[in-house]
C-alpha cells in the first residue's frame, strides 16, 4: 500500500461512526463500550485472498461487505443482533489505499443495514496476499439462544431463500455458466445479505430453538447440527429449494454442496407449522423440507425412495471439498 500506516488509520477512522454506547473507539489501544445487561454472543470470521475470492472478478467493496455479512449471519444464527465489530486485514504491496477504502465502504454498508458500529482493529502487512478477519459482537434478543445442538426429534428441517445461488455465481464468475437470467445468483455470490427480516418473524413467533447459518453447504452444515444434537435428519431432495438453472441443469451439487448463500437453516416443533406456513404465505421464503428423527447423520430420499448421498457434501477449510 502507498500510504503510511498512520495515513490508513486516519482513512479507516472515518467508517467508526458516532455511538452513544461507545466510551471511546478508534483511535487508542482499544476500546470502551457500554454494554447492556443481558447475554452476549461472539464471532469471528475470516476470508483469504485466493481461497474465498479474487480480486479478478470482485471488487474490494463486495469483499467487505461480504466479509461482514458472514459475521453477521453468524450472529444472527445465535439469536443475536449485532452490534459492534472489529477488523484485522493483512495488507500486500499491490493492494492500494483506494482499494482499502473501498473495502471499508462495503463494511460500513453492511453495518448500516444492520445498526453495527466499528469499534477498531489492526493493520499489517502480508507478504502476498490479502486477508481480513471481522470479530462481531452481539446481544441475545431472546430470552434463550440458538444453537447447533437443539434440534429434536420430531421437529421439522426448514431453510431461508434458495440454495446453490452463490455457488452459481461464482461458476458465472469464473466463466462456466450463463450470466443470462442467473444476474441473482451472482448479487448472492457478491452480496450475500443474511435475511434479516426473516429472522426477526421467526424470532418473534418463537419458532425455533436450533438455528445455523449455511456458510459451507447443506449437507455439511446440517451434517453439524445434527452431529451437536446427536439426531438424524431426513431431506426430501425434491423440495430442497433452489434456482431453476440449477435444478434443470444438473447442477443440484451446487444446492446441496455449494456453500455461501448465508440462508438459515433451523428446525421446529410441528404445532408451529400454522405460524411458518403464514410466514411462508407472506413471502418469507421459508421452505420446509425435512425432518429431524432420532439417529445419526443424513439420510436423503427422493420420490419416497432413500438415495445416496453425493460424494461432495460441503467445503472443509482444511481439505477443500469433502
Amino acid at each position: 500500500m502507498e500510504i503510511s500506516e498512520n495515513k490508513f488509520l486516519s482513512l479507516v477512522r472515518k467508517f467508526g461512526r458516532k455511538s452513544n454506547r461507545v466510551v471511546r473507539g478508534i483511535g487508542d489501544d482499544g476500546a470502551v463500550v457500554d454494554l447492556d445487561k443481558g447475554q452476549y454472543v461472539l464471532v469471528q470470521d475470516a476470508m483469504v485472498e485466493h481461497a474465498h475470492f479474487e480480486f479478478s472478478f470482485m471488487d474490494p467493496y463486495f469483499v467487505g461487505k461480504k466479509a461482514l455479512y458472514s459475521n453477521i449471519s453468524d450472529i444472527l444464527a445465535m439469536g443475536a443482533r449485532p452490534e459492534f465489530y472489529l477488523v484485522t486485514t493483512g495488507i500486500p504491496p499491490d493492494v492500494s489505499s483506494q482499494d482499502m477504502s473501498r473495502l471499508y465502504r462495503g463494511m460500513d454498508t453492511a453495518a448500516r443495514e444492520f445498526g453495527m458500529t466499528l469499534l477498531g482493529g489492526d493493520t499489517v502487512s502480508s507478504g502476498t496476499d490479502f486477508f481480513i478477519d471481522i470479530s462481531v459482537m452481539g446481544r441475545l434478543a431472546g430470552k434463550k439462544y440458538f444453537g447447533r445442538d437443539r434440534a429434536r426429534a420430531g421437529d421439522l428441517i426448514a431453510v431461508t431463500g434458495k440454495l446453490g445461488q452463490a455457488a452459481m455465481g461464482l461458476r458465472i464468475l469464473q466463466g462456466k455458466g450463463s450470466v443470462r437470467g442467473n444476474k441473482a445468483c451472482i448479487d448472492r455470490f457478491l452480496s450475500p445479505k443474511p435475511p434479516f427480516a426473516v429472522w426477526k418473524a421467526l424470532l418473534n413467533h418463537d419458532i425455533t430453538d436450533a438455528m445455523m447459518d449455511i456458510s459451507d453447504g447443506l449437507l455439511m452444515d446440517l451434517g453439524r447440527m445434527m452431529t451437536e444434537s446427536k439426531k438424524q435428519a431426513r431431506i426430501d431432495l425434491d423440495r430442497v429449494p433452489m434456482p431453476r438453472y440449477v435444478r434443470y441443469r444438473g447442477l443440484e451439487r451446487l444446492a446441496l454442496s455449494g456453500g455461501e448463500d448465508y440462508q438459515l437453516l433451523f428446525t421446529f416443533p410441528e404445532e408451529k407449522m400454522p405460524a411458518v406456513r403464514e410466514l411462508s404465505e407472506k413471502n418469507a421464503g421459508i421452505t420446509v423440507m425435512g425432518r429431524v428423527v432420532n439417529g445419526r447423520g443424513i439420510r436423503t430420499f427422493r420420490n419416497g425412495k432413500e438415495v445416496e448421498l453425493p460424494d461432495t457434501t460441503g467445503f472443509d477449510h482444511f481439505g477443500g471439498r469433502s
